[in-house]
């Protein structure tokens, strides 16, 4: 029997038009939030987005200067099997 247990992941679409309309790059964004580049990048990889985790997720909200309501606008679950 398989299960699926839901990740969260980056809103590709959502985080890419935000950085757009505020003029910052993913490179900009990992460097305010004091990560690799390379983290941010497997997160919106358009074929097979990693799950973020709290940490990851709440220092995204908080280098982009957006709250915790605001979660659902960058963020999304994901049904995966295991």
């Amino acid at each position: 029997m398989t299960a699926t247990k839901q990740k969260v992941i980056v809103n590709r679409n959502a985080l890419l038009t935000l950085l757009a309309k505020r003029n910052i790059s993913i490179i900009d964004l990992a460097n305010s939030m004091n990560t690799a580049p390379s983290t941010l990048y497997r997160s919106v990889d358009p074929d097979n987005p990693k799950g973020v985790g709290g940490e990851t997720i709440a220092n995204m909200l908080s280098a982009l200067g957006l709250k915790e309501k605001d979660f659902s606008s960058l963020f999304i679950f994901s049904n995966r099997c295991i």
